[in-house]
C-alpha cells in the first residue's frame, strides 16, 4: 500500500534511523513520534510518502530513497497565520496533487488536514490537540486563527482517529464526528530502563521537557515547588528542556527575578538524541502542564524507568499514567502537592521502584510503535475497503522489512 503521511517530521531523526545519511535532508517542522511512526510502516513493507514543511527551502523540493519518498514545502519564518498558512497549504496540495497515494493520513487539524482533505476527502485526520482547550488557555490571534482551521476540518473531514480518550470525548461531543482512538507510541528500540535510584547526597537531577514555560506549561509552579524541595536537598538538579526554557530567554528571566533560579539548569529547544540522553540521566519527570491531548514525554520517561510526576487534572495525563498507577498523580495547581510528591518519591526508595516498575510495565504493554502502527493500518483498511479498494493486508510489498533506500533530492 502507498501511504501519504502528511504531518510534522523530524527529518533529523528519519534519516538517523534510516540511515540516509547526515544532512541529506534540511531541518523541516517535526516532531519525533511522527518520524517513528513513518519507520513503522516502512518496516511492514508499505511504501511511505511524507508530505511536511520547511522553513530551510527556498522552493518545495523531493527526495525518493526507495520506499520512501519525501516531499517539504514551504514554511515560512513569519506571518504564516495571517493568510492560514496559503503558502504551505498550497505547496502540499500541489505535492499531494503529484504523487497520488492509496491512503491519506495528515497528522493534526491545521494546515496539513486542510491540504489533504483538498485531495481526498477520505483522508483520515489523526487529531492530536483539541484546539479551543488551547485557545482558551492561551488566547491571542494566533491561536484564534488555528482554532477557526481545526473547526474547519471538524466540518470537512469524514475520517478521525484521536491519541486519547480524553481528546476522543470532546472531539464526539462538540463536533458530532465518531473517532478512533489509536495512542501514541515510540520506538520499540527506546524501551530500555537505564535509570537507577540514586541517594540523597548523590548527584541527581530532575527533568521537565515541554514546549512553552508560562500558561499551560505551568512551569513557574514547577520552579516555586522546586526551590522549596531542593532547600533540603541540595545536591538536588532541575533540567528544564524545550522551547521557553532557553538560558537567558523570557522563563529563565522570571526566574532570576523570582530568585527560583538556584539549581535550575536552562537547557532550551535541544535535538531529540540530546534531550532523551538527559532523560536517561534523570531520576524523576515532572510534568506540571495543565492540559495534554496525550504528553509524550510520560512514555518516553515511563520507557526508560523514570518515575513520573503529573496532573491529576491534566487532560490525557491520567490516563496515559493508568489512574495514578503508573505514575504519581498532584495537584498541579497547587505548589505545595507538587513539592510533596517529588518529596515523597526523592526520599522513599520502595515508592521511587514501584513507580520505576509500573511505568516501564504500562508502557512497554500499551505504547510500542510496532503495535500502534498496526492499529494504523487497521484504520487504513477500514477506509480503503469502504472505498472498494485493495486492502492493506493484501497490498502490502513481498520484501517486507526491507525499505530499500536509495537516490538523490531534487527540485519539485
Amino acid at each position: 500500500m502507498k501511504i501519504g503521511f502528511v504531518g510534522p517530521i523530524d527529518t533529523a531523526l528519519l534519516a538517523e534511523t534510516l540511515n540516509l545519511g547526515k544532512d541529506v535532508l534540511p531541518t523541516a517542522y517535526g516532531i519525533p513520534m511522527n518520524s517513528m511512526l513513518v519507520c513503522a510502516l516502512l518496516a511492514e513493507g508499505h511504501e511511505v510518502v511524507v508530505f511536511g514543511l520547511s522553513n530551510q527551502i527556498s522552493e518545495p523540493k523531493a527526495w525518493d530513497f526507495g520506499a520512501l519518498k519525501i516531499r517539504l514545502g514551504r514554511y515560512r519564518h513569519d506571518h504564516r497565520a495571517r493568510d492560514f498558512f496559503k503558502t504551505e497549504r498550497a505547496d502540499l496540495v500541489s505535492a499531494l496533487e503529484s504523487e497520488p497515494c492509496d491512503i491519506l493520513n495528515a497528522h493534526w487539524t491545521y494546515e496539513f488536514a486542510l491540504a489533504a482533505l483538498r485531495v481526498d476527502k477520505d483522508t483520515l485526520i489523526t487529531v492530536r490537540d483539541w484546539a479551543p482547550a488551547i485557545l482558551w488557555q492561551m488566547p491571542d490571534a494566533y491561536r484564534l486563527i488555528r482554532c477557526s482551521m481545526a473547526l474547519a476540518v471538524y466540518c470537512k473531514g469524514q475520517h478521525f482517529s484521536v491519541n486519547s480518550p480524553y481528546v476522543k470525548q470532546v472531539i464526539e461531543r462538540w463536533t458530532f464526528n465518531s473517532s478512533e482512538l489509536i495512542p501514541n507510541g515510540i520506538a520499540s528500540e527506546s524501551f530500555k530502563r537505564v535509570t537507577k535510584w540514586k541517594g540523597a547526597n548523590e548527584s541527581r537531577a530532575v527533568v521537565a521537557i515541554n514546549r512553552g514555560f508560562f500558561k499551560r506549561k505551568n512551569l513557574p509552579a514547577l520552579l516555586q515547588a522546586f526551590n522549596q524541595v531542593r532547600a533540603a536537598q541540595p545536591m538536588l538538579r532541575l533540567k528544564l528542556i524545550g522551547s521557553g526554557s532557553e538560558k537567558g530567554g523570557q522563563g529563565h528571566q522570571w526566574a532570576i527575578e523570582q530568585q527560583l533560579d538556584g539549581g535550575v539548569d536552562f537547557l532550551g529547544d535541544l535535538a531529540y538524541a540530546q534531550a532523551q540522553s538527559h532523560l536517561s540521566d534523570a531520576i524523576l519527570l515532572v510534568h506540571p502542564s495543565f492540559e495534554e491531548s496525550f504528553g509524550m514525554v510520560l512514555i518516553e520517561a515511563m520507557a526508560k524507568g523514570v518515575p513520573v510526576i503529573g496532573g491529576e487534572r491534566s487532560g490525557a495525563v491520567p490516563w496515559v499514567l493508568n489512574e495514578g498507577r503508573a505514575g504519581l498523580l498532584v495537584d498541579v495547581a497547587n505548589v505545595d502537592s507538587i513539592a510533596v510528591g517529588m518529596t515523597s518519591l526523592l526520599t522513599n526508595e520502595s515508592d521511587w521502584q514501584r513507580y520505576s516498575d509500573a511505568g516501564y510495565k504500562y508502557a512497554s504493554e500499551h505504547f510500542q510503535m510496532s503495535a500502534v502502527a498496526g492499529r494504523y493500518l487497521d484504520e487504513y483498511d477500514k477506509i480503503l475497503s469502504r472505498k472498494g479498494k485493495h486492502s492493506a493486508s493484501i497490498n502490502r510489498f513481498t520484501n517486507k522489512g526491507s525499505t530499500g533506500m536509495c537516490g538523490v533530492g531534487k527540485d519539485l
